[in-house]
């Protein structure tokens, strides 16, 4: 198409500082995971033992942002572990996922076909809340205008093992 698309990137005080990292330790789990921010470098690795299977990093935004005028986040410069089988998650929270306990939005991505051209991740694709991986029936569809936070995540089946994943930068397309 004949669309023009323009990215607006991220920025660290907009992201608030550096991410905290959510590992299966919450449910017994030994996976880990770490973030390098000069380089956009996630890394760790992800273990089945004690019933876990993920890492994740998460920035909480100081403050609520509304992202409606966009359609979506992209990543540009991605490259990750394992190609041809590594998936990894966005996660997305708005207002909503707030008020019900460790409920998120997710969107699987990979590295996109073609290198030189950036990943598009619209909003539409975050359509199903979610509850520790579980879908909460009937909730409503991700709300762009009121955004809490964003994580990206390393998990089973796909992931397990050492991960890597690195990107020249992020942020929303419109």
């Amino acid at each position: 198409s004949d669309e023009t698309i323009s990215f607006e990137s991220f920025s660290n005080s907009q992201l608030g500082g550096e991410p905290i990292g959510v590992m299966d330790s919450v449910m017994g789990g030994i996976s880990r995971g770490s973030w390098i921010s000069k380089s956009n470098l996630f890394f760790g690795e992800t273990s089945l033992a004690n019933n876990g299977g993920f890492a994740s990093l998460r920035w909480r935004f100081p403050n609520m942002q509304n992202w409606s005028y966009a359609k979506g986040i992209y990543i540009k410069g991605l490259k990750h572990s394992n190609a041809q089988e590594h998936t990894f998650r966005i996660i997305l929270k708005d207002a909503t996922c707030e008020r019900v306990r460790l409920a998120n939005f997710k969107a699987v991505f990979a590295n996109p076909d073609r290198a030189d051209q950036p990943l598009l991740i619209p909003f539409s694709v975050f359509d199903q809340m979610e509850q520790m991986g579980n879908a909460l029936m009937g909730s409503p569809s991700f709300n762009p205008m009121s955004v809490t936070e964003i994580g990206l995540m390393a998990i089973k089946p796909t992931v397990v093992g050492a991960f890597q994943l690195e990107f020249e930068e992020w942020g929303l397309y419109m």
